[in-house]
C-alpha cells in the first residue's frame, strides 16, 4: 500500500464523520424544549468560544493577542460573514423544515464563486454557470413552495447564511495564511452578540432549561468543534474535490435523522430543489478536479 493510499484511508473516513457530526444540528435543535433560537445561538457559541480559546491558549501560548492582531482585516471579515452565516442557519431551523435549511445552506459554494467574480475578478468558466443555473433551479422550487403559502422566512434565514459562508470563503482567499481557527472565534463573538441581542429585545430572559443547556453545550462542542476537529484532520490527506463530495454527507444525512428521529418529512418541492442542488456541487466538484490549475470555491460548512 502506498502512502498516498493509506492517507487517504486515513482522510476519508475522518471527513465522513465529520459530515456526519455536522448534520446531527437538525435534530439536536429540534430536541430543545424551550429555549428560544437566540438562547441557542448564544450558549452554543460561548461553549465553542470557551472551547477554542483554550486550544488557542495552548496553540499560541502567549501570543494570543499577537496572532490576532497579525490574523488582520480579512479575519475580522470572516468572523463576521460566518457569525451571521451561524445565526441564519439557527434562525432558518427555526422557521423552516430541517432538509429545505440544509439544502439552501448548500448552495453557498456558488455564492462564493459569485462574490470571487465581483470583488476578487476570478473567472467563472462555463461549467460553473451551467451548476449555478442548475442550483438556481433547485433554489426556486424549494423557495417557491414557501412563498405560494405566505411563508418562506426560514428559506431567507438559510439563503442569508449561505451568503455568509460565501463571505467566509472570500475572506480566507484574500490571506490564504491566516488560521481558520482564528476566524472561527471570532464568528464565535459575533454569533454570541447576535444571540445576547436578541434576547435583549426578546425581555432578557437568560434562564433556560438545564436540558436545553446542556443541548446548546453540546452542539458547540460536539457538533460544530469536533466535527470542525475531524475535518481538518481528514483534509491533510484528501483533494479539494473528495472534500466538497465527502462533505456533503451533512447535508444528505441530516434530513434522514430527522426524518427517522421525529418524523419530519421533507416536502416533495424540498426534495426535488435538494437533489437539484447536490448534482450541481458534484457537478461542480467532479469538472472542476479536471481544471487544470482549477479548484471548487467551497469551504465546508459549517453548521
Amino acid at each position: 500500500m502506498t502512502l498516498s493510499s493509506a492517507n487517504r484511508r486515513v482522510g476519508i473516513p475522518l471527513v465522513l464523520l465529520a459530515g456526519i457530526f455536522w448534520s446531527t444540528s437538525g435534530i439536536l435543535y429540534r430536541l430543545i424544549q424551550e429555549a428560544t433560537p437566540w438562547h441557542v445561538l448564544l450558549y452554543r457559541s460561548l461553549a465553542l468560544m470557551a472551547a477554542l480559546s483554550l486550544w488557542l491558549g495552548w496553540r499560541y501560548r502567549g501570543q494570543v493577542r499577537e496572532t490576532l492582531a497579525q490574523a488582520g482585516l480579512p479575519a475580522l471579515v470572516g468572523g463576521l460573514c460566518l457569525g451571521t452565516a451561524f445565526a441564519g442557519y439557527i434562525l432558518a431551523l427555526e422557521y423552516t423544515t430541517v432538509a429545505n435549511a440544509m439544502f439552501l445552506l448548500a448552495s453557498a459554494p456558488f455564492f462564493a464563486a459569485l462574490a470571487g467574480w465581483v470583488i476578487l475578478g476570478e473567472r467563472i468558466a462555463a461549467y460553473m454557470w451551467t451548476a449555478m443555473a442548475l442550483a438556481a433551479v433547485g433554489i426556486c422550487i424549494m423557495a417557491g413552495e414557501e412563498l405560494s403559502v405566505g411563508k418562506g422566512l426560514g428559506e431567507g434565514f438559510a439563503l442569508v447564511a449561505a451568503l455568509g459562508f460565501a463571505g467566509l470563503t472570500i475572506s480566507l482567499r484574500m490571506r490564504v495564511g491566516t488560521d481558520k481557527l482564528i476566524t472561527i472565534f471570532l464568528a464565535t463573538m459575533v454569533a454570541s452578540f447576535y444571540g445576547f441581542a436578541g434576547i435583549g429585545f426578546s425581555g432578557w430572559e437568560f434562564s433556560i432549561p438545564w436540558v436545553d443547556l446542556v443541548n446548546c453545550w453540546g452542539m458547540g462542542w460536539f457538533q460544530i468543534g469536533l466535527g470542525f476537529a475531524l475535518f481538518t484532520a481528514g483534509a491533510k490527506h484528501l483533494q479539494a474535490v473528495e472534500l466538497t463530495l465527502l462533505s456533503m454527507t451533512e447535508v444528505i444525512a441530516g434530513p434522514i435523522i430527522v426524518w427517522i428521529g421525529i418524523g419530519e418529512i421533507p416536502s416533495e418541492s424540498s426534495i426535488t430543489g435538494g437533489a437539484l442542488i447536490l448534482v450541481a456541487i458534484t457537478l461542480m466538484a467532479l469538472v472542476g478536479a479536471r481544471a487544470p490549475g482549477r479548484t471548487p470555491p467551497f469551504e465546508a460548512p459549517i453548521s
